[in-house]
């Protein structure tokens, strides 16, 4: 069995991981909700080193957002907080190597 915290890292923290679309490095950008409330700004992707994907973001409060909620337009992330809207796969990562 995999401890969790050996299962999960953020991306900045894992250096030669890569985002395989870099274009969906969102590091830096807003997060708000659908009426435009903010919750803050991410500042790092907590990455599950097991599946390769980016399962959360670091806001810069230090709260965590489930990447699955998460929709990127232009230069800001939505966040969703019902599971009924459809959103992509999030992003993939990869390993060194």
């Amino acid at each position: 069995m995999t401890d969790t915290h050996d299962r999960f890292d953020e991306l900045e923290d894992l250096g030669h991981w890569q985002l395989v679309n870099h274009e969906q490095d969102i590091r830096g950008f807003p997060v708000m909700d659908q009426t435009g409330k903010s919750y803050g700004t991410i500042k790092d992707l907590l990455v599950d080193k097991t599946k390769e994907h980016v399962a959360a973001v670091r806001l810069d409060d230090g709260r965590m957002v489930a990447a699955s909620n998460l929709e990127i337009r232009n230069r800001e992330v939505i966040y969703h907080n019902d599971s009924a809207a459809s959103r992509m796969d999030y992003a993939r990562v990869r390993r060194p190597g």
